[in-house]
C-alpha cells in the first residue's frame, strides 16, 4: 500500500482512489483477452478507449503489469486500417467504420511503456500507435487543404458535432501533434532512426498546421476551425485552447496572451476553490448539470480532471512549474474523497458516476507525478525527483511511501515545502 502524508488528505482518501480503480476491473469482454478498466458506475461491463486507458496513469503505480496487459488489449482490437473503437460495442450510430476517441492513449502508452524494457512489447505496442496515428492522418479524419485532423462526437469535447471533415478541434489536433512526438521517443528508443526522423518533421508540420489555423491574433486564443466555412469558432471559446501548452505546442510569444486567459478569474476560476471550468462564465453555453452525465452540456462549464490534467501537464512542460502546480493541487483538493465524474463549480458537489474511474487515476497521477516529481524512465534508467509544490503547502512537510517503479523496487520521498523545496528520497529493494 502506497502510503502518503499531506495536508487535508488522509491516508484513507488517498487508498479510496485506488479502491475505486480495483472496483472498475472488469474480465475480458468484447474483444479484449486480458482484464481491464470499465468507467465505473452505470456504463457497466464494457471497455471505453478513453476511460480504460486512463485508468492505467495511476494504477501503473501500483501494479505496473496489470498496466502493461490492459495496455495490450487494443493491440487485439485495432482494426486493419488503423482506427481504434470508440469502445468494445463500436455501435454509435452509423458512424462505427468512422468514429474513434480522442487519443489520450498516446500518452498513457509512453507513460506504460517508459517503466519496462521489455523490446518485445515495446515495439508491439509502437506498432499499434503507428498504425493509429496513420489513421488520423488518413484522408478519412484530415482535412485535404489545411491539414487539420477532424473529429466527430466524443474524438473531442464537447462532443456535439455529427459532420465528418467539418470541425476541427484544438484538443484533438493538440493530441494527435503530441502523439507524433511520442511515437518519436518510441523510435529512438527502439534504434528507428529513419521513424524517428519521420515523426519529427510530422510533429513539427502538425505543430505549425495548429498554430496557423486555429489561431486567432485579435484575442490570443485558440478555436476549433469549421473547415467548411473556413472560419475560426470564436463564438465557443473553450479550455482546451490551453492544450496548446502541451510539448510546446505554442509559440513563446503567445504565451503572455494565453496565460491571460487563463489567470483572468471571470474566465475560468483560475483562482476560485475548485478551479478550472471546461467552458468561460461568460459563454452563452456555460452552464452546470447535475445527476447523470447528461452528454455535451456536462462539458460546458462543469469541471472534469481529464481537461484539468491535460492542462497542468502542458503548462509543466512549457516551464511554467507555478501554473502547473497550482492546477495540480486545485484539482486534486477539489476530487480528494469524492472521485466523483465531474463536479460543480459553485459547489465542489459531485456529479455523473460518484465512483469514477478516471477521475480516480488521474487523481493519483497528479500527487505522485506532478507535486510530488516522481518520474521513472526505464529507458534511461533514470529515477527523477522534482516536486512542483504550490504555494498552499509553503511551510508544511509532505510525504509518500511504498510507490513502485514498476520493476520491484519502491520509492519513499520527502518533502519540506518551499519555493526551493527540501527533498530526501530512498530507494528500496532490487531491480527485477
Amino acid at each position: 500500500m502506497i502510503e502518503l502524508s499531506f495536508p487535508g488528505i488522509t491516508w484513507q482518501e488517498f487508498e479510496d482512489a485506488f479502491n475505486v480503480l480495483r472496483e472498475c476491473i472488469k474480465e475480458p469482454s468484447h474483444g479484449f483477452k486480458n482484464p481491464y478498466m470499465g468507467p465505473g458506475g452505470q456504463y457497466g461491463h464494457c471497455w471505453w478507449e478513453r476511460d480504460s486507458s486512463l485508468t492505467l496513469n495511476g494504477y501503473c503505480w501500483l501494479d505496473q503489469k496489470y498496466c502493461e496487459n490492459a495496455l495490450k488489449n487494443f493491440t487485439y482490437v485495432q482494426k486493419a486500417n488503423g482506427r481504434i473503437p470508440l469502445w468494445g460495442n463500436d455501435r454509435v450510430e452509423d458512424l462505427d467504420e468512422q468514429l474513434s476517441a480522442i487519443p489520450v492513449i498516446f500518452d498513457v502508452a509512453r507513460r506504460i511503456c517508459g517503466r519496462t524494457t521489455d523490446r518485445g512489447y515495446i515495439f508491439e505496442i509502437y506498432n499499434m500507435l503507428a498504425a493509429y496515428l496513420d489513421w488520423w492522418l488518413s484522408p478519412c479524419k484530415r482535412d485535404r487543404r489545411t491539414g487539420l485532423v477532424c473529429g466527430i462526437m466524443e474524438e473531442s469535447d464537447p462532443a456535439d458535432h455529427r459532420e465528418q471533415l467539418t470541425f476541427a478541434e484544438v484538443d484533438l489536433n493538440v493530441q494527435v501533434c503530441a502523439g507524433a512526438d511520442i511515437l518519436r521517443e518510441f523510435a529512438s528508443y527502439l534504434g528507428l532512426k529513419e521513424d524517428e526522423r519521420k515523426y519529427f518533421r510530422i510533429f513539427n508540420e502538425l505543430r505549425d498546421i495548429i498554430n496557423k489555423w486555429l489561431y486567432d491574433e485579435k484575442t490570443g486564443f485558440y478555436y476549433t476551425r469549421n473547415v467548411k466555412e473556413d472560419r475560426l469558432m470564436t463564438e465557443r471559446e473553450y479550455n482546451s485552447a490551453f492544450d496548446t501548452f502541451r510539448r510546446g505546442i505554442v509559440p513563446k510569444d503567445r504565451i503572455p496572451a494565453l496565460l491571460k486567459v487563463l489567470k483572468d478569474n471571470s474566465k475560468y476560476g483560475y483562482y476560485n476553490r475548485y478551479g478550472i471550468t471546461t467552458a468561460p462564465f461568460d459563454s452563452p453555453e456555460f452552464c452546470e448539470t447535475t445527476g447523470d452525465y447528461k452528454g455535451w452540456t456536462s462539458w460546458s462549464g462543469n469541471i472534469w480532471t481529464l481537461r484539468n490534467e491535460i492542462i497542468a501537464k502542458g503548462l509543466h512542460e512549457s516551464g511554467l512549474r507555478e501554473e502547473a502546480a497550482h492546477i495540480a493541487y486545485q484539482t486534486v483538493m477539489t476530487f480528494n474523497g469524492k472521485y466523483a465524474e465531474f463536479v460543480n463549480p459553485s459547489t465542489g458537489e459531485g456529479q455523473g458516476v460518484l465512483r469514477y474511474g478516471w477521475t480516480a487515476s488521474e487523481y493519483i497521477e497528479l500527487i505522485i507525478e506532478e507535486i510530488f516529481g516522481i518520474n521513472y524512465d526505464a529507458w534511461t534508467g533514470t529515477l527523477t525527483v522534482s516536486p512542483n509544490i504550490p504555494a498552499e503547502l509553503y511551510g508544511q512537510t509532505i510525504s509518500i511511501k511504498n510507490v513502485s517503479l514498476g520493476d520491484g523496487r519502491t520509492v519513499d520521498v520527502t518533502v519540506e515545502c518551499a519555493e526551493n523545496p527540501r527533498v530526501e528520497y530512498i530507494v528500496r529493494g532490487s531491480a527485477t
